[in-house]
């Protein structure tokens, strides 16, 4: 139960944090080329557990790589 807690929650905390990195969502995309190698980074609830304990600035990170990615129109 508390890990099912902690992985709902989790979702919640990246959205709180991540405001920080958000500087970037002002500016437009250049264009599409700007999304060339760049992948959604997938994540299993189990992983998202793991770096909330463990290593909760990768988890920022990789909120944001997606943030970033969606915005810059490179998938939906």
């Amino acid at each position: 139960m508390k890990k099912l807690s902690l992985a709902l929650l989790l979702p919640c905390a990246f959205a709180v944090t991540n405001c920080g990195a958000m500087r970037w969502m002002s500016q437009p995309p250049a264009h599409n080329s700007s999304c060339a190698g760049w992948n959604k980074i997938r994540l299993k609830p189990e992983t998202a557990v793991y770096l909330a304990k463990n290593d909760f600035a990768a988890g920022i990170d990789i909120d944001s790589h997606n943030l970033n990615g969606q915005n810059n129109g490179c998938w939906k």
